[in-house]
């Protein structure tokens, strides 16, 4: 079977009123101005080239979907692909990308993402670990664990959700919430992030040492 690709997000009733277009760089907020992350944005939507560079100043976190490629050359970004492109159990990866001089993250959610489906298909998830030589009770547990961290309801709320945990554990961290389009591969901002969820809002945060331990 053929994979086809979903329509535009702007012509999609789940998404359209949720994301503001980047159309030229006054669309680009103030904060990711003259950025890495501002280079990513100019990169995927106008073609912009990108610089190679000895001491990459960003981390990309994107999904595994292989509908989407990262137009990125080497020696320039760290980048991060996992399931749902979400960090959880890579806290470790960003300190050591921190430890290297990294101070901006973009983190890319995608639309039709199949992490929305992620219990549908539970049963080939189980029947692939079986056949690798797991016991059936040992990979459904496995299986069971594991949905709960990836599975989604909606991309753009998983993205706002991650976006909050990220910046209450790396609050010096700028982090920019993006959204692609898998028809075009064009970079969209989430209305949450562009109304006011920003970096300020995490300004005098200390991190409690209950939420480190939970990591």
């Amino acid at each position: 079977m053929t994979a086809e690709l979903p329509l535009p997000v702007k012509k999609d009733p789940r998404y359209k009123d949720r994301l503001v277009e980047i159309v030229d760089r006054e669309d680009i907020p103030l904060e990711l101005r003259d950025s890495p992350i501002e280079a990513l944005i100019m990169r995927l939507n106008f073609g912009w080239p990108v610089m190679q560079s000895n001491s990459p100043q960003l981390l990309i976190s994107t999904c595994i979907e292989f509908r989407f490629s990262l137009p990125m050359p080497r020696m320039n970004s760290y980048v991060i692909r996992r399931a749902s492109g979400r960090l959880v159990g890579s806290e470790f990866t960003i300190g050591y990308c921190m430890a290297q001089g990294v101070n901006h993250v973009a983190m890319i959610g995608h639309n039709d993402c199949g992490m929305t489906r992620a219990f549908q298909h539970a049963p080939r998830l189980v029947d692939s670990y079986v056949n690798q030589g797991w016991s059936r009770k040992s990979a459904q547990e496995f299986v069971d664990k594991n949905l709960q961290r990836y599975h989604m309801q909606d991309e753009l709320e998983a993205l706002q959700t991650e976006y909050i945990r990220l910046k209450a554990l790396f609050k010096k961290l700028v982090i920019a919430p993006l959204f692609v389009s898998l028809y075009d591969s064009r970079l969209y901002l989430p209305k949450f992030y562009v109304e006011g969820l920003n970096q300020s809002s995490f300004a005098s945060y200390n991190v409690p040492d209950e939420m480190i331990e939970k990591l």
